[in-house]
């Protein structure tokens, strides 16, 4: 019982202390750097960083777990598409949009794989799902794909603003959502990893 206590409170001051990282990261750019916090920031790269991290960790499992192995392609596969869609402005440096053609890719490739495992591809996402993880990257997704592009619309802030629209508010609202969505992917993905319970199937 005490020990369970503690881990709480310990991934409560984690948390605490990634939303410190992300209103950090933001003051950097904002204050220091003076930037609007556009494609190349602080708060940009790091989102990039932890992005990749959670896809690599993901695809760690995969040779680490072999019994989760189709599962935890596809996750790290889905992560990894997202990485590649933060870095669509180096893409686009191929040409408009490039970066589309590279996600396919990787999604084919994971999707591909998992299908020629497929019990272990059922265990692993069933296992994932069944882990309390799962409900922190699901509120870190929700918070990235769908609740910072909402509120960081150009409608709800030109209101707010009555005619004096800044675009920097706008950035630091939806780019500092969506980084703290991150930040929640990134704990849930470490708190799946280092789990010590025995895994649970839905």
């Amino acid at each position: 019982m005490k020990q369970a206590l503690l881990n709480h409170i310990v991934n409560i001051l984690l948390l605490c202390a990634g939303a410190f990282l992300v209103v950090g990261v933001i003051y950097l750019d904002v204050a220091i750097f003076k930037n609007n916090i556009g494609e190349i920031s602080a708060t940009e790269i790091l989102q990039e960083i932890v992005l990749f991290a959670v896809s690599a960790l993901f695809f760690w499992q995969v040779k680490r777990q072999p019994a989760l192995r189709g599962g935890m392609m596809l996750i790290g596969g889905f992560f990894g598409c997202m990485f590649i869609r933060e870095l669509d402005a180096a893409f686009d440096l191929i040409y408009h949009g490039s970066w589309v053609y590279f996600a396919c890719l990787l999604a084919l490739f994971c999707i591909v794989r998992a299908a020629l495992t497929p019990k272990t591809t059922l265990r692993g996402l069933s296992a994932f799902l069944a882990h309390p993880a799962c409900h922190y990257t699901v509120c870190g997704l929700v918070l990235v794909l769908v609740f910072s592009r909402v509120f960081g619309m150009n409608a709800i802030w030109k209101v707010v603003m009555e005619g004096e629209y800044v675009r920097a508010v706008k950035n630091i609202v939806e780019e500092g959502t969506e980084f703290m969505g991150y930040v929640l992917c990134l704990g849930a993905t470490v708190a799946f990893i280092r789990r010590k319970e025995p895994l649970k199937t839905l």
